[in-house]
């Protein structure tokens, strides 16, 4: 009788192992069966994400809405918006390639009148262009070819979007001078040339046009009188205006007729009646 119980108590102990190792093979086989359908799921979904994404890049370079061929061009006054377009170099370029900074940069070096630019641009072709002119206040003739100088002395050519002349009254609202032109090593006016016609454009001074530039002498003029005048250069315009007055009305009261005027130095101005220099 012990026998046959221990006989029976194995034999359950060994269904008992085995129906759990065939319930751990099911499970075994239904995870990975499970785990095989969401891999096949996954890779169905990336590869829809990459033909829309495909097809999303495709739409996105081919479709002309997002090429730029015009654009909001603000600030202009002599120049036209066309030619700030123009010069821009955004005509036929696609949006995403357009870098501000480089436009930017391209725009002052096409247009030495523009002083300053800026330049945005969002999808799908939008691109506004703000713009600053120079304001030219010397109109200066080298050889027969002229250039405007603004108030800081940056030089740049006179052309039909900034003409030369308004009339017969000579240089647009400023003062005309001819002679070499001299400019410092980046291509801007002398300083010291450029603070002397800076305080003259600045006192409004009513010279006659135009002023001559000679590198020994600086600025000269000729007055209605057929007196040259030298002026010189740098600073202290006003000082050398007003000492001017004082000697020319000294020279008229006593009858002289000087062939010129030097106040180039204020404390020592110079005449002669008998030299041309």
């Amino acid at each position: 009788m012990t026998k046959s119980r221990g006989q029976r108590k194995g034999n359950s102990r060994r269904f008992e192992t085995a129906g759990a190792l065939v319930i751990g093979r099911a499970q075994v086989r239904r995870t990975s069966s499970s785990s095989l359908v969401r891999w096949r799921r996954l890779r169905v979904i990336l590869a829809l994400s990459l033909v829309v994404a495909a097809v999303g890049a495709l739409w996105l370079a081919l479709d002309a809405r997002f090429y730029v061929y015009h654009a909001d061009v603000r600030g202009v006054e002599r120049l036209s918006a066309d030619e700030v377009f123009q010069a821009s170099g955004l005509l036929g370029l696609h949006v995403l390639w357009a870098r501000s900074a480089e436009v930017e940069a391209r725009l002052l070096r096409a247009l030495p009148s523009v002083e300053s630019a800026r330049v945005t641009c969002s999808l799908p072709a939008r691109c506004a262009i703000t713009i600053v002119e120079r304001q030219p206040c010397v109109a200066w003739g080298e050889e027969g070819r002229w250039w405007w100088i603004d108030v800081e002395g940056v030089v740049f050519p006179v052309t039909s979007s900034f003409p030369l002349f308004e009339g017969d009254q000579g240089a647009a609202g400023g003062l005309t001078v001819q002679g070499p032109l001299p400019r410092d090593e980046d291509g801007r006016l002398d300083e010291r040339v450029r603070i002397a016609l800076a305080e003259l454009w600045t006192a409004a001074v009513d010279l006659p046009a135009p002023l001559t530039y000679m590198p020994a002498r600086g600025l000269v003029f000729v007055d209605e009188r057929g007196w040259k005048v030298i002026l010189g250069r740098g600073p202290g315009m006003d000082r050398r205006l007003q000492v001017l007055d004082e000697l020319v009305a000294d020279l008229e009261a006593r009858g002289l007729t000087p062939r010129f005027v030097d106040v180039r130095f204020a404390d020592a101005p110079y005449y002669s009646l008998i030299n041309d220099w």
